[in-house]
């Protein structure tokens, strides 16, 4: 079996250092062993892929993606970034608050860093630009902000998380919602703190009257996560079912409560959604390949008697386990990582004490942290673009929010009631 893991690591390190896509690096690796292996007919590897991406569940996130571009195109997204800018635009550097704000809102609904920094920085990035914020830190607020959306439920991380480890997504969806809200408001602040250092613009006192028009306006926008997470908590309906009414409420309110949606705009709209849940169905599907892989060659075995074997207290395990998924995270993408790492690092968690659900919430922050580090850095690269900025300018400004976001980690993962009071109250 040591000859297994052997091929399986080799295989893997030669298509990374060949650029060949993370999809088919997974695949490739997998098929390598399956051959050297030898005894094994090659049906095995269709097979493998259908089980791994056949399940109820994994149905919530091409929804929850579709719910995103549908509030985008639905008008819903600009809404809530109004009403956000109502609520702090008064204060110093308002826009970079209400940016902030916006996508803690956002990501009661989409679930997703991407689809929140495509919303939200398309419209926010050149509205702050024109108010004389610099295209640095306006790209650098719009990217670190977003991460909050897969934090904050629903998160289509989590869900996968909920897949593949083996528990109760509704109870990750909780664990997530204090880290999340906590990410946050400490990122308000710091940018709070550029804005007065800076003097960046105030957006001004609307009045109570302003107030209620916003409000008004955005009601039923706000009203999405509560009918997604009220129907998940009260039982109402399964997590995939929510996904569901998440896209129908927004199509209703899209095309004939705000009347931004036509007829003709349904096509673009769903081809965007199938084309990103594609790319992610696929990964999802190889990555269980080599999990599978991985299995049957001992690995997950081996990297827990080492662990075992090194003989540290948990807390410099979980630093250690910090470390190397913020490494991991700089340059592969999540939920890919996810699918890789959980069955490696479920029985030494285990083992050592860590509850799955603690140590499903650590992982997605790690792995959401980088999409603020390149190469991958997805947020960096959107809002680069939309800034009109190069990727080493937004990545520099970003430092610093990255640096809270490690502060946070590091708080959810030596403060375990942070994330699992919730989980707790509610599952008891």
């Amino acid at each position: 079996m040591g000859e297994l893991v052997l091929v399986l690591i080799a295989s893997f390190v030669i298509c990374l250092l060949l650029y060949v896509p993370l999809g088919f690096v997974l695949g490739l690796s997998a098929l390598a062993v399956v051959l050297y292996h030898g005894t094994m007919p090659l049906t095995i590897i269709p097979q493998r892929m259908l089980l791994g991406a056949e399940s109820y569940a994994l149905m919530a996130v091409p929804f929850f993606i579709l719910a995103g571009h549908v509030m985008n195109g639905g008008g819903i997204t600009v809404r809530i970034i109004r009403f956000a800018n109502v609520l702090v635009g008064r204060l110093s550097g308002g826009l970079g608050l209400a940016n902030v704000a916006a996508s803690m809102l956002f990501a009661g609904v989409s679930g997703s860093a991407v689809a929140d920094t495509s919303g939200i920085g398309s419209v926010l990035i050149p509205a702050m630009k024109e108010e004389g914020y610099d295209p640095d830190f306006s790209a650098a607020v719009t990217a670190s902000s977003a991460i909050c959306g897969p934090i904050i439920p629903p998160s289509v991380p989590m869900v996968i998380y909920g897949i593949t480890a083996q528990v109760s997504i509704g109870a990750m969806f909780l664990a997530g919602a204090i880290p999340g809200i906590l990410l946050g408001f400490s990122l308000m602040g710091l940018a709070y703190y550029y804005a007065v250092k800076r003097n960046y613009p105030r957006y001004g006192s609307v009045g109570l009257r302003g107030f209620w028009r916003a409000f008004y306006q955005a009601i039923w926008a706000l009203i999405m996560p509560g009918i997604i997470l009220g129907g998940i908590f009260s039982g109402v309906f399964t997590v995939t079912e929510s996904a569901a009414a998440a896209v129908v409420y927004a199509l209703l309110v899209g095309m004939f409560v705000y009347k931004e949606i036509k007829v003709k705009d349904l096509l673009p709209l769903f081809t965007k959604a199938a084309l990103d849940t594609a790319v992610i169905m696929f990964v999802i599907a190889v990555a269980a390949l080599f999990s599978w892989v991985m299995a049957i060659s001992r690995l997950p075995q081996l990297l827990t008697s080492f662990i075992f074997s090194i003989q540290m207290p948990t807390y410099v395990i979980l630093l250690l386990l910090n470390l190397f998924l913020l490494f991991v995270g700089t340059f592969m993408e999540a939920i890919s990582a996810m699918i890789i790492l959980i069955p490696l690092l479920m029985s030494p968690a285990k083992a050592l004490g860590i509850d799955p659900i603690h140590l499903g919430t650590i992982m997605v922050f790690n792995l959401m942290l980088g999409l603020l580090t390149p190469p991958v850095g997805l947020c960096l690269y959107i809002t680069g673009r939309l800034a009109e900025i190069s990727l080493e300018r937004v990545t520099k400004a970003s430092l610093p929010f990255l640096l809270v976001g490690i502060v946070i980690l590091m708080l959810v993962t030596y403060i375990p009631a942070l994330v699992m009071f919730l989980p707790n109250a509610w599952l008891h």
